[in-house]
């Protein structure tokens, strides 16, 4: 008897941003929330920050972004750097706080967009939709307003 006799296999993974789960944010602007951050050695022996943000107050899904703020390639730690940089300050923080943690429960705007990806499955290759944060805003009703430098370097 197989113990996934009762599971469902998606042999296309896109029906579950279209299915019954929980959907992929659409295009635009979206009030967001920091709801953990993980600092973590890579298979590699890198460091990585990892951030997940709630979009809509949980509407759309959860959507992660990993910073290599620690990367021993020069370029791609100062871009890693540059955005999560303008992570830092549209939260709202001067600099850089003691404790990754204290990102949590941060609030702002993230302007948003879907994009096609893919990657090899054990199946071959399987494409999905994933999405793309284009910009951070300092929430709504923030003092700040959303300088134009906030875009990211893409």
């Amino acid at each position: 008897m197989s113990d996934f006799g009762d599971v469902e296999f998606f042999d296309n993974l896109e029906e579950l941003s279209s299915g019954g789960g929980v959907p992929l944010a659409p295009d635009g602007e979206h009030n967001a929330k920091v709801i953990a951050t993980d600092k973590y050695k890579s298979k590699a022996g890198n460091h990585t920050l990892k951030v997940t943000f709630q979009l809509d107050g949980g509407k759309y899904r959860d959507h992660n972004e990993w910073y290599n703020l620690w990367a021993t390639n020069e370029d791609n730690k100062r871009i890693s750097t540059e955005i999560f940089t303008r992570l830092t300050k549209a939260v709202g923080f001067k600099k850089y706080p003691e404790n990754h943690g204290d990102f949590v429960g941060k609030k702002l705007v993230l302007k948003t967009e879907q994009i096609d990806d893919s990657f090899e499955g054990d199946n071959g290759v399987v494409n999905v939709k994933k999405t793309r944060i284009r910009l951070y805003l300092p929430e709504a009703d923030s003092d700040m307003s959303p300088p134009k430098e906030m875009v990211p370097p893409f």
